[in-house]
């Protein structure tokens, strides 16, 4: 019988067998007993720095992790496309704002008598 896969607890979008879940989840625990700051909360940045500096790579090994980073991959150009578009129609209409600005001091400027 296959196993439910579970998210990885520094990457949600990666999904692995139950056992190596709780591998990961042990250490970013591990990571998070061993903060300098009792008080923390949320990721501890040592265990992010892990999970791209080992754990993603020696996942990546297998086919199936290597199809699931691929997937994600091109869910984030499509959010970054999505941004985009959202981005440069602002961008313009900002640009136009800041020229009529600067085209309504450089006439003010001129009245004065300002170069």
């Amino acid at each position: 019988m296959a196993s439910i896969a579970r998210k990885h607890p520094v990457a949600n979008w990666l999904l692995l067998p139950p056992h190596e879940q709780r591998r990961a989840l042990d250490k970013v625990l591990d990571f998070r007993d061993k903060s300098a700051d009792p008080t923390a909360s949320g990721m501890p940045p040592a265990a992010v720095d892990w999970f791209y500096a080992e754990e993603l790579p020696r996942l990546c090994t297998r086919p199936d992790v290597r199809l699931q980073v691929s997937q994600h991959i091109q869910e984030l150009l499509q959010q970054a496309a999505t941004v985009e578009a959202e981005i440069t129609p602002q961008a313009a209409a900002l640009q136009q704002r800041l020229d009529a600005i600067c085209e309504q001091v450089d006439v003010l400027e001129e009245a004065l008598g300002h170069d």
